[in-house]
């Protein structure tokens, strides 16, 4: 295979013998060598400005303009969809059975429930007690009655209607005559305390969730 380039280039030596056409195989011309090592060297230039890309570079170290390259810097968190930390990160067990939550200021942690006891099933219950203060029914708030009155006869011909007395000219008043009173009040509105408890259906919380690890770059 012809070497036009440094992607070319093969790995073991022995198949190297030639560069951009220049024979350098065994028992070449000398002059081919000297066009040969010129040919390598434009290869260099051509990676070097960036005309020719390399396929997968590896590096144990590299640097860009005095900052080292390195795809996540150490100490950067992050969170992993797996039991273990890949290889490179640490851990972070400090956080546990907590939600994610967005904000657009500084970071902070917060809350005291556990994320699996806040979103359990619950089902409402409880009481409600009501109170009102003491209230006199006025007239207008008693139903609609009347009294019935007996008129008591007196020797003088006049009668007593409870603990009052009346003199009458006519001696012939009937005794013990039944009379009944005006009808008073209307049966308006009137307020009362009350108490009572309540109950409600279970409303399932238990959101379906997908665990997470944080992890540190190393």
């Amino acid at each position: 295979m012809a070497k036009n380039s440094i992607r070319d280039y093969a790995n073991a030596a022995a198949s190297n013998t030639d560069v951009q056409g220049q024979n350098i195989d065994e028992g070449c011309s000398p002059a081919g060598i000297n066009n040969a090592l010129r040919e390598i060297l434009a290869d260099l230039a051509d990676v070097n400005d960036g005309t020719i890309k390399l396929v997968s570079p590896s590096f144990d170290a590299a640097t860009i303009g005095s900052n080292a390259i390195d795809a996540f810097p150490s100490g950067t968190k992050m969170l992993f969809q797996q039991t273990a930390a890949p290889t490179g990160w640490t851990k972070d067990t400090t956080h546990n059975d907590k939600a994610l939550r967005i904000t657009s200021g500084s970071v902070s942690t917060g809350g005291s429930v556990a994320f699996e006891t806040a979103f359990a099933s619950q089902t409402p219950a409880g009481s409600v007690s009501v109170t009102v203060n003491n209230h006199t029914l006025t007239l207008s708030q008693i139903p609609s009655h009347t009294h019935n009155l007996v008129l008591t006869s007196t020797d003088d011909g006049g009668f007593i209607a409870g603990a009052a007395r009346y003199a009458s000219s006519n001696a012939n008043t009937t005794p013990n005559v039944s009379a009944t009173t005006t009808s008073a009040g209307s049966g308006g509105a009137h307020n009362h305390g009350a108490s009572g408890t309540f109950t409600g259906t279970a409303i399932n919380l238990d959101v379906s969730y997908v665990d997470v690890i944080i992890a540190t770059k190393d």
